[in-house]
């Protein structure tokens, strides 16, 4: 079975729509506490930061759990940028592509497993249902969503999860993709805090290869439809 642009669309909806939920409770927490309550995210940060760039461990640690809670992920890279400026910007980026791929395998098994559970009871109840067996061009719309910028990683790994995409085929997918970009991150974030021309440079140059790299599939993927 083929998943269509609706049956696809229809996936991606309903994802956002859990995601949009999250937003909504932090939007509730922010309105409900004032600036007492933004106050205190910010004294938050602020201590989360100063003890992962002391604790390098507790910080790639941090990229391979937290982005799974639906945090955004590019804050993580800016401090690993900061903490490679120090320690050395391409062990950076290897402790960094372990924490990402770290997060790839968790945040797929638990959508294929608990996740997938989840969805199918709320779906019992209307006309929809999850496909059962993953599709022959699965691998097309991981693709489309690993390239397509903007799209939040996380969404792509609780996506594919869902679809039950052969997990070694989901790893040979994603772990180049997100390995070179977050390197890219990382190179270009300890260059602007380091002063280090070269790498803000090659960090900067990483990003924009793979967005050029999307456009150019989404472009051939549109004239072959």
């Amino acid at each position: 079975m083929e998943i269509t642009g609706k049956k696809f669309l229809f996936l991606v909806l309903f994802v956002l729509s859990l995601f949009a939920l999250l937003f909504f409770i932090y939007e509730a927490f922010l309105a409900v506490a004032g600036e007492k309550g933004e106050q205190m995210l910010a004294d938050w940060w602020h201590a989360f930061k100063s003890f992962v760039l002391q604790n390098g461990f507790w910080l790639f640690l941090a990229i391979a759990i937290l982005p799974g809670l639906i945090l955004p992920v590019a804050p993580f890279l800016t401090l690993a940028g900061i903490w490679g400026d120090e320690h050395g910007p391409w062990l950076s980026c290897l402790y960094c592509s372990f924490a990402l791929t770290f997060n790839l395998v968790w945040t797929y098994w638990f959508a294929r497993k608990p996740g997938r559970s989840l969805i199918e009871k709320i779906l019992s109840k209307t006309k929809y249902q999850l496909p059962e067996k993953p599709s022959g061009n699965v691998v097309q719309w991981a693709l489309v969503l690993r390239l397509t910028p903007g799209v939040p990683f996380i969404f792509t790994n609780y996506g594919l999860g869902l679809l039950r995409m052969p997990f070694s085929t989901y790893l040979l997918v994603s772990i180049p993709v997100l390995a070179f970009t977050g390197c890219g991150y990382v190179l270009a974030f300890a260059g602007i805090f380091g002063g280090n021309w070269a790498y803000l440079w090659g960090g900067t140059s990483m990003v924009v290869v793979m967005f050029l790299l999307g456009r150019l599939f989404l472009k051939r993927k549109k004239n072959a439809n």
